[in-house]
């Protein structure tokens, strides 16, 4: 309304200006010159703020959408994290408060919460104390109950936060997460660094506002809470406020709706700073029009002209800007003003259309890698079953993990870990086909999309992105190898939507990394299986201090004198929840959630504490501890095996640590490197399970090992005519020709462990010995052994 009343005021002013007559030519010349000017410009200032402000809205609006996706995906990243789900499941408080102040903190979130599936608060981390957290939550659960999330704004600690909610499934909802940002000083300085003009987040108080947060000078912001006129921007209006000597044009609108109470976002363009080079070109153009009153008409003429035109370009532009086209520049002719104005104009149209696409691109792709992100990926797996169950094809999920990545960033640092994740996503970007989508889950998870595959093709293809991943990588003067487990689910024979085709590759990636094999197409009852894992991990973090580990004592006999020498200690769970839990089912989880380091130390320590007495009286000479590829890595571990040795007044020499070729060929030097350190201290080292890995002999002789064990599968059938026996020949000829003692397991029957003693194989074990029996059980064996049989 406001520039439909100015057109025609200043078409009237300056034309009859123009045709005044002579005698009041200076005073006509100079007022007019002034009237188009000062009308033009603050026409062309408003013009500009005005779409300026109602581009600032939009800008607000697809902030606040961003902001909202990204926090709901990254909270959705948090739910979908193994090990916090297992600790919500376990309600396990102190990792949870970790993670919610970690995760947090990565995304600057000012609130982090974890509820019950009823909605009772477990964990807060932001505003303390507040009894009606629950029931400010309740809306937003419920949503979240309907529709799987929620995204929108409660009043927590009687301030206004937006909030993103998701479930913890595990696989069961078990709680529910959510994190949120506060709008507060923050969050209006960062949306002022976005537009370009002062933000106040404002309430209506009657007469006046109140003011939750401002990016205004303090002196501003107190006139701005005494003022009446600003309640009129809060009801609707466009208006102009004066503030403590500053001018400002105001506009305001809605934020948020929280318990009845409106949040209102007000813009505050200064309205000073706009006009300022206009007033400028005012003065200017007083001064020339005193020294030309003599052609004052053609003058006033040119400067209509020169004036109305790059104004009017102006607001064309500003008028494109405000449609969303940022493509077509201002043409700038000239030095002067309005050159300057044209350009600064295209800058900030420029500014703003990069600014947009920047966010654009940040709500949807990775920051570290510029891989699509999980939302985004998974948009497109909903279109592609779409289309798959319309033209009634496949489609398949591929889920990549890279294995040992934890003990990169553990034991290169975070700065390697991220390059190494570079390198990852550069060399699966290469490797994929056009038609087919390369994501990043998070983490080191990385996610690929095959269209039109089965299972067999998407297998393949599986196979063929982990070969890729096989050359090592150089970083810097450091070479890392890795190996990736992949799991595969194809719509429409595993999942009919895109939600559970992603969580059942998941669980077959997962299943791939438990049993040691690259490509795992997932399977039915995998989701038991899951839960199964999910609950004895949760149980597991708690075991070593309820006790419930015990060590088991299997004997080694030397065959030419069919003495007891040697013991292994073997570890045993008992869980009240699962019973018997076998090592090759726990391990792996001890593995994969950081709890190997501590059950590995236990068992050095206990048995070392078992065995100290029978080494002291002569009973054994050396009691055996195996390793797992976590702990071959650990450089702590020499400086505990000694103090542990020392502390239970054991040799170094009775003490046997047991590792398997695929663990040390895992990472070779640091395994060498820690290797030569326990061997220094006197310390004897086994390679178990020799024959099934892929090592050189090469590389085998360059280890500090004393001994090899063959592995029981090719022992267990010695004498049934197959080829095991030239297997175990090669080995013990092999192992004696590196100056090594050759150790055979899993010795069950006679004719094996004769053929053993003609081969000259230096020492057996196997249940045709003994059985793993508990320490007193052991001792009570021994006391019972004769040195000429191999049964008590």
């Amino acid at each position: 309304m406001a520039d439909d009343t100015l057109l025609p005021r200043r078409g009237l002013g300056f034309r009859g200006r123009i045709v005044l007559g002579f005698l009041l030519l200076l005073v006509g010349t100079q007022i007019a010159t002034l009237a188009i000017v000062g009308v033009a410009a603050e026409r062309a200032v408003r013009e500009q703020l005005g779409d300026q402000l109602k581009v600032s809205e939009r800008v607000w609006a697809q902030l606040s959408a961003t902001s909202a996706e990204r926090l709901q995906e990254s909270v959705t990243g948090l739910a979908s994290d193994f090990a916090f789900r297992a600790a919500a499941a376990t309600q396990d408080q102190p990792t949870v408060e970790i993670a919610l102040l970690n995760h947090g903190m990565r995304i600057d979130a000012d609130v982090a919460l974890l509820l019950a599936p009823g909605g009772a608060v477990r964990v807060s981390i932001g505003p303390e104390d507040d009894p009606d957290t629950e029931r400010a939550m309740a809306p937003l659960l419920a949503e979240a109950e309907a529709h799987g999330a929620a995204t929108g704004v409660a009043l927590l600690d009687a301030r206004p936060f937006l909030l993103a909610v998701v479930p913890v499934m595990a696989p069961r909802r078990v709680a529910w997460v959510a994190m949120g940002l506060h709008y507060g000083e923050a969050l209006a300085r960062r949306y002022r660094g976005i537009i370009g003009m002062d933000v106040a987040f404002v309430e209506d108080d009657g007469d006046h506002v109140r003011v939750l947060a401002s990016t205004l000078p303090e002196a501003q912001t107190a006139a701005l809470r005494l003022s009446r006129e600003a309640a009129h921007a809060i009801a609707g209006a466009d208006i102009d406020l004066a503030l403590d000597g500053r001018h400002y044009a105001a506009h305001a609108f809605g934020a948020a709706l929280v318990s009845g109470r409106q949040v209102q976002v007000m813009l505050l363009a200064d309205l000073d700073e706009a006009l300022a080079p206009y007033h400028r070109l005012r003065d200017q153009i007083l001064w020339l029009a005193g020294l030309a009153v003599l052609i004052a008409t053609a003058l006033a003429v040119l400067v209509g002209q020169g004036i109305a035109r790059p104004v009017q370009r102006l607001a064309d532009a500003a008028r494109r800007i405000g449609a969303g086209e940022y493509a077509r520049p201002l043409p700038v002719r000239g030095r002067d003003e309005l050159a300057d104005l044209a350009r600064a104009f295209n800058a900030m149209q420029r500014e703003i259309g990069e600014r947009e696409a920047r966010i654009r691109f940040q709500a949807t792709h990775d920051e570290l890698t510029g891989l699509p992100s999980r939302g985004h990926a998974l948009g497109v797996l909903k279109r592609k079953i779409e289309r798959a169950r319309q033209h009634d094809r496949n489609c398949a999920v591929l889920i990549l993990d890279l294995d040992r990545f934890k003990e990169i960033n553990d034991s290169l640092g975070h700065a390697y870990g991220d390059a190494v994740l570079v390198g990852v996503a550069e060399r699966l970007r290469a490797a994929v086909r056009g038609e087919d989508l390369l994501a990043r889950l998070g983490g080191d998870e990385f996610l690929v999309l095959l269209d039109d595959a089965d299972a067999e093709a998407a297998c393949e293809r599986a196979r063929q992105l982990a070969q890729v991943l096989e050359t090592p990588f150089r970083l810097q003067n450091t070479q890392v190898g890795l190996d990736a487990s992949i799991g595969v689910a194809v719509y429409p024979a595993h999942a009919g939507d895109a939600a559970t085709l992603l969580r059942r590759a998941d669980i077959a990636m997962y299943e791939a990394k438990q049993q040691h094999v690259r490509v795992l197409v997932y399977r039915a009852g995998d989701d038991e299986h899951h839960l199964r894992q999910v609950g004895l991990m949760g149980v597991l973090r708690h075991a070593l201090e309820l006790q419930q580990f015990r060590l088991l004592f299997q004997p080694k006999i030397d065959l030419p004198s069919r003495r007891v020498v040697h013991v292994e200690a073997l570890l045993r769970w008992n869980s009240p929840q699962y019973g018997d839990v076998s090592p090759d089912e726990f391990i792996p989880l001890a593995e994969r959630s950081g709890m190997i380091r501590a059950i590995t130390r236990h068992v050095i320590d206990e048995a070392l504490r078992q065995a100290a007495p029978w080494i002291a009286d002569g009973l054994i000479e050396g009691v055996a501890v195996n390793l797992s590829p976590m702990d071959l890595v650990d450089g702590d571990l020499t400086d505990y095996v000694a103090q542990r040795l020392r502390a239970h007044d054991v040799p170094s020499r009775s003490l046997v640590l047991e590792v398997t070729e695929h663990t040390v060929m895992r990472d070779l030097e640091v395994a060498r490197a820690n290797m030569q350190r326990l061997r220094g201290q006197g310390v004897r080292l086994s390679i178990d399970d020799f024959g099934t890995g892929h090592s050189s002999l090469a590389q085998l002789r360059s280890l500090p090992v004393d001994e090899i064990k063959i592995d029981k599968s090719f022992v267990a059938d010695l004498g049934n005519g197959n080829d095991d026996a030239v297997i175990v020949r090669s080995a013990i000829e092999i192992g004696h020709n590196m100056g090594l003692k050759v150790v055979a397991e899993g010795v069950e029957g006679p004719v094996s462990l004769a053929i053993l003693e003609s081969l000259g194989c230096d020492m057996a074990q196997g249940y045709l010995i003994s059985r793993p029996l508990p320490a007193d059980t052991f001792v009570a064996w021994c006391m019972r052994y004769q040195p000429g049989t191999v049964e008590a």
